[in-house]
């Protein structure tokens, strides 16, 4: 059962990534989830595996899709920068401190922050993290909190 729990927000999250539903997408999705999954339960998270409740795994869908869109309007973002024959391109180390009480919203947070252009997780410490910003506007889209709440949302109840 744990690794069924595991399975299925990864294939979605695959799902998410991906874009598509086409069956070819959907079969390699699907092995490597289970693949993932197998090995992260057994593995990974052999006593304190993350599982969701139903509540949280409908949160993670809408986390799901507040990541895709955040990587889209970072994506533009970057592409606005590269592009410009200026490049106004300001690049600045943030440390962000949460709260987390579990390591998989750790995890969640420094990869959803890694996953949007513009941004990478350089280092954690505890809950210091270490964040490479392109430029001083991806570093605000962190300070806000949002992302943070979203994840504590899922992952902290």
């Amino acid at each position: 059962m744990k690794t069924v729990r595991t399975v299925i927000p990864l294939f979605a999250f695959w799902i998410a990534l991906t874009g598509t539903l086409k069956p070819a997408e959907l079969a390699v999705g699907a092995v490597l989830s289970v693949v993932i999954g197998v090995w992260a339960t057994r593995f990974l998270w052999a006593e304190d595996a993350p599982v969701l409740t139903m509540r949280q795994t409908g949160r993670f869908v809408l986390y799901l899709g507040y990541v895709v869109r955040s990587i889209i309007v970072a994506a533009i973002g970057v592409a606005e920068v590269v592009l410009d024959p200026r490049m106004p391109i300001e690049p600045l180390l943030v440390t962000h401190r949460t709260s987390f009480k579990r390591a998989v919203s750790r995890v969640a947070f420094a990869n959803s922050i890694t996953l949007t252009p513009g941004t990478l997780t350089v280092d954690v410490d505890g809950d210091n993290f270490l964040i490479h910003c392109l430029d001083e506007r991806f570093a605000d889209d962190i300070a806000s909190g949002e992302l943070e709440r979203r994840v504590s949302r899922v992952f902290e109840e």
